[in-house]
Formats: C-alpha cells, structure tokens, sequence
C-alpha cells in the first residue's frame, strides 16, 4: 500500500507527538529505555542547534501517521556524513514503509552532499532482528559492534563499598553541566581527541576541534533543554585534564540515566582513572537524584579495559548495537 512521506514540522506540536508516538511504539519490545519521554522530546527535537540540522519524516497512510524517520546533517564537522532512523508502526512493518523513509533520508542526505550515510539496528545479545537484514538489503554494512549495558542502581549500591581507586596524584574534579573556568580549555583539547582515542571500527569520523565557545554554547543547549551533565574531571598535577566522563539526566526523568562520553589522555593511562572517573559521576548521580533506578551506557564490544571497567560497577549487557554505515 502506497503511502506519502512528508517532512513535519517539529513546532507543530500535535504533529510532533504523533511522530514521537511511532517511534515509541516501535521501540516498545526493546529492554532498557529506548525512547525518551515525551516531555523531552518536546523540548529537544525543536530547539535549535547549530552542530547539527534534523529532518523530521513521517509516513502517511490517509490521515494516520504509520511511520517516523530521521535525517541528521552535521554542520560543524564530519560534513560528508548524514545520519538516518527510520521506524514503522509494529502492524504496518514489511509493507515498504521504511523502505519509502529511508530512501526520502538518502535523498535528503545526497542534497546536500553528503556521501556516507550511518544508521543504527539493535539486537538482542548473541541473536538477531529485522533491522539487521533490513539494512543489509539497502546496502549497509556492519562497521562497529557495541555492547548497550544497563546498570541497576541497587546492584552498584551493593558494590560501592568495595570499589576504591587511588587516581595517584590525580585530582578529580566535578561540576553539574557547565565547567569550571579554569579547565574548560584543557577539557576541550581532550574533547577534540575523543574520536581518534575510542574504538571506531570502520565507522568514516573524523576528529573535532572543541573551542570554549563551542563548549560554553553546547552547555547552554544542555541547560535550555532540561538535561543535566554530571561530569568529572581527572586533573593532572600540573593542571592539565587527564581524563573525563558524565552522566546525564533530563529534568522530566530522574529515575534512567545515560552515561554520555569517558575518555582518558594515552599519556596518563595506567592509573584506573576511568574507573575513579565512572565512580565520582555514578556518585554524583545518585546524591542528586536519590531515585535513581537504572543507568545505561555502550562501549565497541573490541574496548576490553572500558568493558571491564563497567563490569565491575555492575553493568550488564542488554543488546548489542550494529553501527552501520553505506556510500552514497
């Protein structure tokens, strides 16, 4: 059956809802929290962001919404990229659906320029899904296999006690969203090496350079939609940040959490400061948010020393993550 995909307005907020409802709807069989809360969703898929251009699709069938999809353009870096999502309504999948929105993405995307799309299937772990022969069949390929792993916050308080790590010499330093003035520079120089520092695969990123204005802009976007970014920082004794990681909440959910980014500088590895990193924000979470239930975080499955790391906090993994990849 034929159906029409049509660009929505992310303002029009009853078309906006409908939109977030698909998607809800097809990632309601996935474990964890797949999908934010609609009070989010509303703040964030239409505030402005000048890092990125979002394309909002739906797939019409007469009057009803029957599916939702996504093109993503970066606009600072990493501009022959685009990223796609698309997702069906569960009664209308293996009807052209996705098939109809993914092809209005690589049209979007081509547009533009771009020349490599990314997208994304999640599995159950050790099994499969329609998502992976999905992509297969339009041409992705499999570029980087990540663990997504939950954590329950009971379990990581039963474990607390005996998880204590000498940063040796190291300070560690913490802050709700927005960083001290007097590390924001050093915190961007490590910033810009995320990309070439963790497991990427084949995945076709490159580095980003992290300015304090880019950084004091990207905290205010974080304020403006409601999300918290408990951050900790490893500082070095001559003052330099060694190492980061945060845990991020919106004001609309205290009960799940997300573990954002953790990196440690080559230079000072060998000290566990990822793990007195992971510590001091999962810390930090729970004495803001007492009601914490879950928190979830994802590593490259080849990251051996930041999957042990969430091991021993009590991480435990839920899906696997099939980062994907296709040339236009």
């Amino acid at each position: 059956m034929a159906v029409d995909i049509e660009q929505i307005n992310p303002r029009n907020e009853a078309a906006l809802r409908a939109w977030w409802q698909v998607g809800h709807d097809a990632t309601a069989d996935r474990p964890g929290k797949p999908w934010p809360l609609w009070e989010q969703s509303r703040v964030s898929l239409h505030a402005p962001n000048p890092e990125r251009d979002v394309t909002l699709l739906a797939a019409i069938d007469g009057r009803e919404m029957v599916g939702a999809g996504m093109a993503i353009l970066p606009s600072r870096d990493n501009l022959h990229l685009a990223g796609s999502a698309v997702y069906v309504d569960v009664a209308r999948r293996r009807q052209g659906i996705g098939s109809a929105l993914l092809a209005e993405v690589e049209v979007l995307a081509a547009g533009h320029g771009r020349t490599t799309l990314t997208g994304e299937a999640y599995l159950p772990p050790g099994g499969t899904a329609p998502a992976e022969a999905f992509a297969a069949a339009r041409g992705f390929a499999v570029a980087s296999r990540e663990s997504i792993k939950e954590l329950t916050l009971a379990d990581y308080r039963e474990r607390r006690a005996a998880l204590t790590v000498d940063p040796s010499g190291h300070r560690i330093v913490t802050f709700d969203t927005v960083c001290p003035d007097e590390h924001v520079e050093s915190f961007g120089r490590l910033l810009g090496m995320l990309l070439s520092e963790i497991p990427l695969g084949d995945l076709d990123l490159e580095d980003s350079e992290w300015s304090v204005e880019r950084i004091r802009d990207a905290e205010q976007r974080q304020v403006a939609t409601g999300r918290h970014v408990h951050t900790a920082l490893a500082v070095a004794p001559d003052g330099e940040v060694a190492g980061v990681s945060d845990v991020r909440v919106d004001d609309t959910d205290h009960e799940h959490a997300q573990v954002g980014i953790t990196i440690v500088d080559p230079a000072h590895r060998g000290h566990r400061l990822g793990l007195a990193l992971k510590l001091a924000t999962h810390d930090l979470a729970l004495a803001a948010y007492p009601g914490l239930l879950t928190l979830d975080t994802s590593n490259a499955e080849v990251n051996t020393h930041m999957n042990a790391v969430n091991d021993a906090l009590g991480y435990r993994t839920i899906e696997t993550l099939l980062e994907l990849q296709k040339k236009l």
